[in-house]
């Protein structure tokens, strides 16, 4: 039980509010594009394309701030989560727009998503890459929804802190465990086994009741 009488569980609930609300109200900065010229092998599938464009949208607006969220999850500051999530992004949009069969074939994107982002975010230092674009795609530079530093809660930022003091791995474990995914999705994607990924949480879970105690 934390300071206040709110349990490890209530705050990290608390935490996801302060740090969604601020990205509620954001309009979107992608527009759907109905009337794009389609040239290319796609010229004669206008309309699977249009639908293409379409889910892709909402799949942006679903998870972009979710993302940012679980990269700082993952130890970034807010300007590296935005910087790898947009470019996680763009990664997807270059598969979708020049490979729609195999971007088709990925069934679990919010677990790909964040597995781009997070290879995107531990690169080492220098200039990113941007993905080469297809002709067609007609991308704007996205708008980074979410609060600047100064505007998150002082829960939040206990928790991130906190997050922070474990190692990477426990980072990873805890971040798509905040998300809502099984032990099962989590040990796939990171590699590991089903028993790794319930002790790494237990130990984590000590540790970040322990940390947030003393904050």
């Amino acid at each position: 039980m934390l300071p206040g009488g709110h349990s490890l569980d209530e705050t990290v609930t608390a935490t996801d509010r302060s740090f969604l609300s601020m990205a509620a109200d954001e309009p979107h900065p992608i527009p759907v594009g109905q009337h794009t010229q389609i040239t290319g092998p796609l010229a004669g599938h206008a309309a699977t394309l249009v639908a293409m464009r379409a889910d892709w949208i909402a799949f942006y607006d679903a998870e972009y701030h979710m993302v940012v969220r679980f990269l700082m999850r993952n130890g970034a500051d807010l300007e590296d989560a935005r910087d790898a999530t947009e470019e996680a992004f763009l990664d997807s949009w270059t598969l979708m727009t020049n490979q729609p069969s195999r971007w088709a074939e990925i069934r679990d994107r919010r677990s790909w998503i964040r597995v781009v982002a997070l290879r995107k975010r531990q690169r080492p230092p220098g200039p990113r890459r941007r993905p080469l674009l297809a002709d067609n795609a007609e991308i704007p530079d996205v708008a980074a929804p979410g609060p600047e530093p100064g505007e998150l809660t002082a829960q939040t930022q206990a928790v991130l802190q906190a997050l922070r003091g474990l190692d990477s791995q426990a980072q990873a474990v805890m971040a798509y465990l905040m998300d809502g995914f099984p032990a099962a999705v989590i040990a796939t994607t990171l590699g590991i086994t089903e028993q790794r990924v319930r002790d790494v949480t237990k130990r984590a879970r000590t540790a970040l009741k322990r940390t947030l105690a003393r904050s």
